[in-house]
């Protein structure tokens, strides 16, 4: 992979700073086009009243924001997800219990009474008590303890599944709000611009220098640019609340976007470009596999459990003849075997077969997909050093080239209006640069989240 261009390397301008307040001001300015008035005297008075624009700060870093471990513990807990965990716990032990028993069922207690002596003090009386226990087949034991090991390991791999998830949506918020808060800063910056530019005119126009249609044009071309930082500030605003409300933190992770030594190595691991290389390190792949290997678990069950538990029964019986008789007591052992049973099984053998095919073909065609973004992910991160080194110098030269025309127009060389048009072609390379560099880093994040990495104390989201 190409290396990252390091943070120190970059422009100033490309460093995310806190916003400064907005001023919008002279509600009510009608018209909209496009006229520029040139003129030396002009120029001079622009000059003397112009001061250089302070990039905006972006207010959604600050030095005491938690890391991504901390913030995705504490989304987790906002969001209970150890509902998720306890239930799975729950299931589990329930599947462990029975696998340690030594009956198929619970037993069965079977009580009869017999008396012919309902009309007269004479007659037979017979009483009998026994319990039947379902046995369990061969196999079924060993069937049922590999179920509960496997409904423990679904469980494990549904946590990691959900945490990956989770950390993916927040990941894509944190990106959201990082390009809302460029966006906003460029739009700040242009109605900066717009306002100076609004302010000049009006002057020359009460000295007679230009004319009120002049005036009108700077006005409703200043009230679209508002407009923008309205509409800025509206998807800025909404990115910062999807985040608040998911998270409960008022600051983005301060390692957003940072690549650790060992995470670029395991972004760039040979092994994640096989399907069994990915799917040992994918908690989605694991998790699906598990399904897998859970309904094979229950198809091994169910066809030990054979056509029906046998039963063995113990019973005690007290009978006599007629009145005045001596009860006779006796004790039994029955033996119940069900017979051609296996039938009304099939269907549900049938429908977990299907089921297990199905989570096979998805498991495989999701395996597939993730190879192919991972692969896609690849060749985009690859082709982005040389884009953004062009970016950059694109802006340096913006930079450069406006610093030269605000030197002309203090030496009245230059109209203001033309100076007015090489600030925005510098805001406008800033922004192109700036959002260049956090679709680097956002495709870096996609491809830790396609190869299921997740933070820990060795690896940086």
């Amino acid at each position: 992979m190409p290396k990252q261009p390091s943070p120190q390397s970059r422009p100033l301008w490309l460093h995310p700073q806190p916003h400064r307040p907005l001023v919008l001001r002279q509600v009510g300015w009608m018209l909209l086009a496009a006229l520029a008035v040139p003129g030396w005297a002009s120029s001079q008075a622009f000059a003397a009243q112009w001061q250089p624009i302070t990039p905006p700060i972006n207010v959604a870093s600050s030095s005491d924001a938690a890391n991504w471990a901390t913030i995705l513990q504490q989304t987790e807990r906002r969001l209970s997800q150890n509902l998720i965990t306890d239930a799975d716990v729950v299931r589990v032990q329930a599947e462990q219990a029975r696998a340690n028993g030594w009956l198929a069922s619970a037993p069965i207690l079977d009580g009869f009474y017999r008396s012919d002596q309902p009309m007269s003090n004479f007659g037979a009386v017979e009483m009998l008590a026994d319990v039947r226990l379902p046995l369990r087949r061969f196999g079924q034991t060993e069937a049922w303890h590999a179920l509960a090991q496997q409904a423990a390991l679904n469980g494990e791999t549904r946590v990691q599944a959900n945490r990956l998830a989770l950390f993916g949506t927040l990941r894509q918020l944190a990106w959201d709000w990082r390009r809302a808060d460029a966006e906003l800063a460029t739009a700040v910056m242009r109605n900066e611009i717009m306002q100076r530019d609004l302010k000049a005119v009006t002057q020359q126009v009460k000295r007679g220098e230009a004319a009120e249609v002049d005036r009108l044009s700077v006005e409703g071309r200043a009230l679209t640019v508002q407009d923008a930082v309205t509409s800025a500030q509206v998807m800025r605003d909404n990115a910062r609340s999807r985040w608040v409300q998911l998270t409960g933190m008022h600051q983005l992770p301060v390692d957003l976007g940072q690549v650790s030594q060992a995470t670029r190595q395991q972004l760039n691991n040979p092994a994640f470009d096989t399907p069994d290389g990915l799917l040992a390190q994918q908690p989605l792949l694991r998790q699906m596999a598990s399904e897998v290997g859970l309904t094979t678990a229950r198809i091994s069950a169910e066809r030990a459990a054979g056509a029906g538990a046998p039963e063995l029964g113990l019973g005690v019986k007290r009978d006599r003849g007629d009145r005045g008789m001596p009860y006779d007591n006796s004790l039994f052992v029955t033996l119940s075997l069900p017979l051609g049973g296996q039938k009304y099984r099939d269907p549900a053998l049938a429908e977990m077969t299907q089921q297990r095919a199905t989570a096979q073909v998805a498991l495989i065609k999701t395996t597939q997909q993730l190879l192919g973004d991972v692969t896609a992910l690849h060749q985009r991160i690859a082709a982005w050093p040389e884009r953004l080194l062009r970016l950059d110098q694109r802006a340096a030269l913006a930079e450069k080239t406006l610093e030269l025309k605000q030197k002309a127009l203090r030496l009245g060389e230059l109209d203001w209006s033309r100076l007015l048009d090489f600030e925005r072609e510098a805001a406008d390379a800033r922004l192109q640069a700036r959002l260049a560099h956090i679709a680097y880093a956002t495709d870096q994040s996609s491809l830790k989240q396609t190869l299921g990495l997740m933070p820990d104390a060795s690896i940086t989201p």
